[in-house]
């Protein structure tokens, strides 16, 4: 699993050097999709570089980079078994979330 998760990574930052900053965007928005398991309502990122997200179904995402995304999808598999998440947030030692179903998690980094 750890394995594949790589090689889609690596071929995701391979093609994100050589797209325009709307792709992307894009590609955040898919990402987080998946983990909203709803629409996103709203995407942004703001002037400190971190990305933001609100899933129609008011889950929502505080991120630092598309590195940390691809981590969710991981911290998703085996904590919240890929049902995704109602809140995510990325500190500066590790990461708070929120499974589906109410079961809260301290990662460090």
């Amino acid at each position: 699993m750890k394995k594949m998760l790589a090689v889609i990574f690596f071929s995701v930052v391979m093609v994100g050097c050589s797209m325009s900053v709307d792709e992307r965007a894009d590609d955040y928005v898919d990402a987080s999709f998946t983990l909203c398991g709803a629409k996103v309502q709203s995407f942004s990122q703001g002037d400190d570089g971190k990305i933001r997200v609100v899933c129609e179904n008011n889950s929502y995402f505080s991120v630092k980079d598309k590195t940390t995304l691809a981590y969710m999808h991981e911290l998703n598999g085996a904590y919240c078994h890929g049902k995704g998440f109602t809140t995510f947030n990325e500190r500066s030692r590790y990461y708070t979330f929120t499974c589906r179903g109410d079961k809260q998690f301290n990662i460090p980094k």
